[in-house]
């Protein structure tokens, strides 16, 4: 008998990965997206038996309470794995980072930060009464390496600063609740794919190759993953979900990352 996910961001195409490779191993999905009938992806997934697509904006507290509503009435006996996968990306073609910082307003970082931080806080707080009726107890969030304090470099930050300011809290909230829920047996950890959501421009591609290159733990003869080989790898670990990973952050391999 197969587990039940819910999956946010289930529109975009690691989301949409995340359904079809959950849905096709027989466990169910709640897959839940700002617009389920907007993606012909999603749409030829949700099939009212094993996928079921909610509509939800994880920034607005009415519509997190609404979607609640419809998950627990898809799964009454509460879900076993909750994937933050929700996230915002300013794309800018541009190599030059001070027209960058020049003409992104303040208001796409506040954007960024609500949706990282705000949406990954609501859907955790509205789901963990759902997840507490299990045993599995996984939360998931799904970050980016460019959100490496340690290890960002110049390069590749004036490409992705919109993104990476508001993933990087996003990783200490992952901590937080890691620490808030432990005792209760859960695992919190925050992954990365290692690949950047293809539907991104070009330079954001770049920008994650190039801080696999920069930071040489990489050679050159590396090859990002595809979304299938990505989503195929953090499967492999969110089934495990051992008690060792909670607080953890981590590549689709398996490799701890640096914060």
């Amino acid at each position: 008998m197969g587990l039940i996910y819910v999956v946010t961001g289930a529109s975009q195409i690691f989301g949409a990965e995340f359904v079809k490779q959950l849905s096709e191993r027989g466990d169910t999905v709640i897959a839940c997206t700002y617009h389920p009938d907007q993606s012909e992806q999603l749409k030829a997934l949700v099939n009212g038996k094993n996928v079921h697509a909610v509509a939800i904006d994880t920034t607005n507290l009415d519509s997190i309470e609404h979607a609640t509503e419809q998950i627990q009435q898809l799964a009454p006996d509460g879900i076993d794995v909750l994937i933050n996968n929700s996230g915002l990306l300013y794309n800018n073609e541009s190599n030059e980072s001070e027209r960058i910082y020049r003409d992104r307003p303040a208001s796409n970082y506040i954007e960024a930060f609500e949706t990282h931080i705000g949406g990954t806080f609501n859907m955790t707080h509205a789901l963990v009464p759902l997840l507490r009726n299990r045993t599995t107890r996984a939360i998931v969030n799904i970050s980016s390496i460019l959100t490496s304090m340690k290890e960002i470099k110049k390069e590749v930050s004036i490409y992705n600063n919109t993104s990476s300011d508001g993933e990087t809290p996003e990783n200490m909230l992952t901590r937080d609740f890691a620490i808030y829920l432990g005792d209760e047996d859960f695992v919190v950890f925050a992954m990365c794919p290692m690949i950047q959501e293809p539907s991104c421009s070009r330079i954001s591609s770049t920008a994650t190759n190039g801080w696999l290159k920069l930071s040489k733990k990489y050679d050159d003869d590396w090859i990002q993953p595809t979304p299938e080989q990505s989503i195929r790898g953090m499967l492999l670990i969110i089934d495990k979900h051992s008690k060792d990973l909670n607080g953890a952050y981590v590549s689709f391999e398996d490799e701890n990352l640096p914060w």
